[in-house]
């Protein structure tokens, strides 16, 4: 089951990632503005939130195996529309409704493998068996970007479809055993007024309500590194696109890493809440490396690692954390809503760019201002755990 799921992860991350790797090569090519890259990740996750709301809904029709599979199979039909994309309105449509379909399976990705991974593992090993899911995001994204550039630069872009294609048939193939129906059937959900219901009574919990919060400020933080690195390094430092496609993979390996060893500490030593608090912080530390004038080799690395560890790092456990605090019975629910959070982070993002690039007049303090909601969202919560602490030493 957990190598089924990550599997799907992985190719759903692979095929979205792809042209965020190949944004300057597509922009170039089709003579778009820069802030198509902008217009892409909205989509995408304006769709992604939606398919995370509907997703209990969908469990309560289908099996886990059937909502798996066929979130799969939409992300490769999106790829194939999606690269159609010409300056033609006909094409350019079918573009947006292929980043629609690749949005929506990936929203109904993460809550559905999540309830099916709750029915399997013990709660004490839910922050280690999610995190481990969720390393599909950092290695599908490294995965992208080490092939994309490559590929696109010798065969034109629109070839990544053929690679993307191949890898979700594999998966596909590969995920089908492991991902069986017995018990995996359509769940029982209470009835509700509307799918909005879910989510509404989600966020009526405060320990939910918390970490969905921090799961946005953290999902900006995420999409300005998988949205806004390479453009950053190839535009403020000269570099090559497959140089800095290097230093993403880099990061988003790191990240695949930190998700694993987050998992294990948290299963280990618990104290979610400071884990989350330093790693915002630490994140917009790593980010003042990558964005300072003039850097090296060494700092670049040093700076990719440490980025993805942090903006990369945070996703499993916090998700792990919304499904245990959240009632019982409502944690496919209460992950909605974090994932929710999370791609609405990824949503406003290009947005907020946009706004602190006119703002300050500069892409790095747009990014930086960016990375610094990251900073205030780790701060709170370790200003939190340091409140706690004083108030349980009164006597």
């Amino acid at each position: 089951m957990l190598f089924a799921t990550s599997l799907i992860q992985i190719a759903a991350s692979f095929a979205i990632a792809g042209p965020l790797a190949i944004s300057v090569v597509i922009v170039q090519d089709q003579h778009l503005p820069e802030s198509w890259i902008g217009y892409y990740t909205s989509l995408l996750y304006a769709a992604a939130i939606v398919g995370s709301v509907v997703t209990p809904r969908l469990l309560s029709k289908f099996s886990i195996r059937a909502v798996q599979l066929g979130a799969l199979v939409a992300t490769g039909l999106g790829y194939a529309l999606f690269s159609a994309v010409q300056i033609e309105l006909v094409r350019l449509v079918l573009a947006c409704v292929g980043i629609t379909m690749m949005g929506l399976a990936y929203g109904v990705i993460v809550p559905s493998s999540s309830l099916a991974l709750s029915a399997r593992y013990a709660p004490r090993l839910q922050p280690l068996v999610v995190s481990v899911r969720q390393t599909g995001v950092p290695v599908g994204t490294a995965l992208v970007a080490l092939i994309a550039p490559l590929v696109a630069q010798r065969y034109g872009w629109h070839s990544m479809t053929v690679v993307v294609l191949v890898a979700i048939v594999g998966v596909y193939l590969a995920a089908l055993p492991g991902l069986r129906a017995s018990q995996l059937g359509a769940t029982k959900l209470p009835p509700r007024r509307h799918i909005g219901a879910a989510l509404i009574n989600s966020l009526a919990q405060p320990a939910t309500r918390r970490l969905a919060l921090v799961s946005g400020a953290y999902g900006i933080n995420q999409a300005a590194l998988t949205t806004y690195l390479v453009p950053s390094l190839v535009n403020l430092h000269n570099l090559s696109v497959a140089r800095a496609a290097g230093y993403l993979a880099l990061a988003t390996i790191a990240g695949a890493f930190a998700r694993v060893a987050f998992g294990f500490t948290i299963a280990r030593f618990s104290r979610v809440s400071l884990h989350l608090g330093l790693i915002g912080v630490i994140s917009g530390l790593a980010w003042s490396l990558l964005l300072w004038p003039d850097p090296g080799t060494f700092r670049l690395a040093v700076g990719s690692v440490v980025l993805g560890m942090t903006a990369m790092g945070w996703n499993g456990i916090l998700l792990a954390e919304i499904g245990l605090v959240a009632p019982t019975g409502r944690a496919t629910e209460g992950v909605a809503a974090g994932t929710s959070f999370a791609y609405f982070g990824v949503l406003v993002a290009p947005l907020l760019y946009v706004q602190l690039d006119k703002a300050s007049g500069s892409r790095t303090g747009a990014v930086a201002g960016l990375a610094a909601l990251a900073i205030i969202g780790g701060a709170t919560l370790l200003a939190g755990i340091v409140k706690q602490r004083g108030t349980t030493a009164v006597p």
